[in-house]
């Protein structure tokens, strides 16, 4: 995956903070990124967002341990 889509994806995170899971692929896709999915899981991984109930969730402090781990 390109790192500039990874960069967007985590600009969109950072401006919607919370937002459905249709929603974001949709617009993630519309911003560009090829495989919204992909990278979202990405995100999800280095501990930058998280999935809740039909929604992802931006994480606003992260632990020392995922921040280590970027």
């Amino acid at each position: 995956m390109p790192e500039d889509e990874l960069e967007k994806a985590k600009k969109y995170f950072q401006n919607v903070v919370s937002v459905g899971e249709i929603l974001a692929v949709r617009e993630l896709k519309a911003l560009g990124i090829s495989d919204p999915e992909k990278v979202i899981n990405k995100l999800i991984e280095l501990g930058f967002i998280e999935k809740g109930e039909g929604c992802y969730n931006l994480i606003r402090e992260r632990s020392k341990d995922s921040a280590r781990n970027k």
